[in-house]
């Protein structure tokens, strides 16, 4: 099938990693059980009409903390920025935006996964694997929030 007649309205363009701080302070503690604080967000930083359609940019933000009960062995902070386009055709700005809340953010969460764990298996830690997200509770959380705020 031709790409042309299935592509999604809605495209990703690049990412980049605009902050990451990874402290390490573990050491090799055999059969001692490590917990992993995560917290997860995002930020729509751009959201634009541009000439056949709309620009966006997303932020993902990550802060992963690995302890046991005794010690605090590693903070991990990581901010991946992601630009999408949109077709002007077939979407609506509104439409856009939630596209990039919803599928941006599932994109970057990915992206972000893949280099949490190669970058905690190259520096001498146990790869560390971001846990599932549901991007749609999120969105709820962070729309009730907002609500919360302005009321």
């Amino acid at each position: 099938m031709k790409t042309e007649k299935i592509m999604a309205a809605f495209q990703f363009v690049n990412n980049k990693v605009v902050e990451f701080l990874i402290q390490n302070k573990l050491l090799s503690k055999k059969g001692e059980t490590v917990k992993i604080d995560a917290g997860i967000d995002y930020e729509i930083i751009d959201c634009n009409k541009i000439k056949d359609g709309y620009l966006g940019v997303v932020d993902f933000i990550v802060d992963l903390r690995g302890k046991t009960e005794e010690d605090e062995l590693f903070n991990i902070h990581l901010k991946m920025r992601g630009n999408f386009v949109g077709s002007g055709d077939k979407l609506t700005i509104d439409k856009f935006r939630e596209m990039l809340e919803v599928n941006g953010t599932a994109t970057l969460s990915q992206i972000s996964r893949a280099y949490i764990i190669s970058v905690t298996s190259l520096s001498g830690m146990h790869p560390v694997n971001l846990p599932m997200i549901n991007i749609y509770e999120m969105k709820k959380h962070k729309d009730k929030s907002s609500d919360d705020t302005s009321h």
